[in-house]
């Protein structure tokens, strides 16, 4: 930890205007203290100290010179004397918590930068310090939560800059463009809000814009190689693959940069169907540098996998995990001599709900203890609902009561979910891990009498056409209006799609009347995952993007669902790179692109799905 981020009070308290009606002298002290002229400063405070000892000011000069040198001790005494004197002054909050930085109290410290924040602190010195202490507990949501008050107090287009690269960290990404954009109206013509608005426009499928504006930015900037990779993203999506791939003999400054134009390329050399390429590709960015590494370990492994290189794969893939995180769950802790007879064992999730459900069947591929043990996921309390009943006899716990140390459980009892990958290579080849979750038949058999009842006569079908609004979401997505238009006259189709869509439902029911859409509004696919998956139960026929849907459907052995799946990059492992059985759960029907962001096969494919036919309660059972 450096010193200048520590000592420095931006604004405030080092203005001389901060000292107001105080006492005579107190704005020489401020103005020495910003000279740095740290003798006079603590001089005259000491002074003030004693004709004005009801006043805050001195003692903090005299904690911001001790900051200074880095007293941490002192530095303390000082500010919490200031804290007596005036308990919410900002810069009182502010510098006792740097103090504890000095002290190794990192925890005790984020919460004194919260409550200054809160109090109207303008010292960004000490937010930037709060950032990286959030970001090195990985709490960058809240971190980005509490730094937005500021920067919309201050209208600092900079400090907007970095919430936003703090929410895109966290995958918040409607709160990333929320605080870039808000740069770029503070200060569109700034550098930094220029340079965001290149990865608001990517978010926003504006692939024109962020071509047009990275080759401007690029000619006045060519440092800039961040921008280089964001420009290959751009033009991969137009098209424009080997203006892409060229991109990457440019006179690379970052090796950060050349990394992750690596990965780009090897995305490019998948939609072209060159998987050699492409491997070489994340292969070679894996082993470019260690800093930001986990992102490539995770695309080579899971590119192995995808090709069927199981255990390359697992070497790789365990370095997606960062350093903090194995040092609480080491790999090592999935390892046959760790595993091999063990009777109890803690599976901790990661990654998102489909991947789950998908990774979950893992656990039966390691060498645990056959009979008798106690097998337990720990994972988001909605998830308990989901493992209720289900087949490979895994219990559950909410991470948010989980406490290792207190229940005495030791590390070599914890793993993460994904290290199971490594037992790839043990898998029967065409066994299927499908049909493992239970869905709650009461449940699904009220759902499913009510759907028949407003069917009419018609085949009742889910749909789920939306990702999420990343970049890889918006891939994988297709169009409703695209989707219910292959359906037969008469079909009640369900929305399975989660968040706001009732836009997209109205406008699809509009113009196909020969049909009767549903939201229900009983079901919560975000909130109530045993719902949902009674919900899946209840359907004669699902048809899907490759989302969590798909995962449900293939974990609950769904017997007649469909999944349209995206050709080159976007396509997951789990799917491998072709042929229609599927390889994973072994029940779902793949549609797959014949070309990237091409939807006409696999549509014709769905609007050529025999018709439903002898429906009734039990048509599926």
């Amino acid at each position: 930890m450096t010193a200048e981020p520590l000592a420095r009070a931006d604004r405030g308290s080092l203005d001389p205007a901060a000292a107001g009606a105080a006492p005579p002298g107190l704005r020489q002290a401020y103005l020495a203290l910003a000279a740095r002229d740290l003798a006079r400063a603590v001089t005259i405070a000491r002074t003030l100290i004693a004709s004005h000892p009801g006043s805050v000011h001195p003692w903090l000069i005299l904690g911001m010179a001790a900051l200074d040198r880095l007293e941490g001790a002192t530095a303390r005494a000082f500010f919490e004397r200031a804290r007596e004197l005036a308990p919410a002054n900002p810069e009182a909050l502010s510098g006792l918590g740097k103090a504890l930085v000095l002290q190794a109290d990192p925890f005790a410290a984020v919460g004194l930068f919260e409550a200054a924040m809160a109090a109207g602190s303008e010292d960004l010195s000490m937010v930037r310090l709060y950032k990286d202490l959030m970001c090195r507990m990985e709490r960058q949501t809240a971190a980005a939560e509490a730094m937005e008050a500021v920067a919309g107090r201050m209208r600092d287009a900079g400090l907007f800059v970095i919430i936003g690269e703090l929410y895109l960290d966290a995958e918040e990404f409607a709160k990333a463009l929320r605080a870039f954009d808000a740069a770029s109206e503070i200060d569109p013509q700034a550098l930094a809000s220029r340079m965001s608005q290149v990865k608001a426009r990517l978010f926003r499928q504006d692939f024109a814009g962020v071509a047009a504006l990275t080759q401007e930015l690029l000619a006045a900037h060519p440092e800039l190689d961040e921008m280089i990779a964001l420009r290959m993203s751009a033009l991969r999506n137009l098209g424009r693959c080997d203006e892409a791939l060229a991109l990457l003999d440019a006179p690379f400054q970052s090796p950060i940069s050349y990394k992750r134009a690596l990965g780009v390329s090897a995305h490019v050399h998948l939609d072209r169907g060159d998987t050699r390429a492409a491997g070489r590709a994340f292969r070679d960015a894996l082993h470019l540098t260690d800093a930001d590494g986990t992102w490539a370990a995770k695309a080579y492994g899971t590119h192995c996998f995808a090709e069927g290189a199981h255990a390359e794969g697992a070497e790789a893939y365990a370095g997606r995990q960062p350093a903090s995180n194995r040092a609480r769950i080491p790999y090592e802790a999935s390892a046959p001599g760790n595993l091999a007879g063990r009777r109890r064992l803690y599976v901790v999730e990661e990654q998102g709900i489909g991947d789950q459900m998908a990774l979950l069947p893992l656990v039966a591929l390691a060498p645990l203890a056959p009979a008798e043990r106690e097998i337990t996921f720990v994972g988001e309390a909605r998830m308990e609902a989901v493992l209720a009943g289900n087949g490979l006899g895994i219990g559950f716990r909410d991470e948010a009561r989980f406490d290792p140390a207190a229940e005495g459980v030791t590390r070599s009892e914890v793993v993460f979910l994904g290290d199971l990958a490594r037992y790839l290579p043990d898998r029967r080849p065409g066994a299927g891990f499908g049909g493992y979750l239970r869905a709650d038949p009461d449940r699904a058999a009220g759902l499913r009498a009510r759907y028949l009842a407003q069917a009419g006569g018609g085949p009742v079908v889910g749909l789920a056409w939306r990702s999420s609004d990343r970049l890889t979401g918006y891939q994988r997505s297709v169009a409703l209006g695209d989707l219910v238009g292959r359906l037969p006259a008469g079909t009640l189709a369900v929305s399975l799609q989660y968040g706001d869509c009732a836009a997209e439902i109205a406008a699809a029911a509009a113009a196909h009347p020969q049909l009767r859409l549903l939201a229900d509004p009983e079901v919560d696919q975000l909130a109530d995952l045993g719902g949902f998956l009674a919900q899946i139960a209840a359907l004669d026929r699902i048809v899907t993007i490759d989302n969590t849907t798909a995962h449900a459907c293939g974990a609950l052995g769904h017997p007649d669902a469909h999944v349209l799946l995206p050709a080159g990059a976007e396509c997951m492992w789990y799917w491998q790179r072709r042929g229609s059985p599927d390889p994973w759960y072994g029940n779902l029907h793949l549609h797959r692109q014949a070309a990237p962001r091409d939807w006409s096969r696999p549509l014709a494919e769905i609007a050529a799905l025999p018709p439903l036919r002898g429906r009734g309660p039990d048509r599926r059972r």
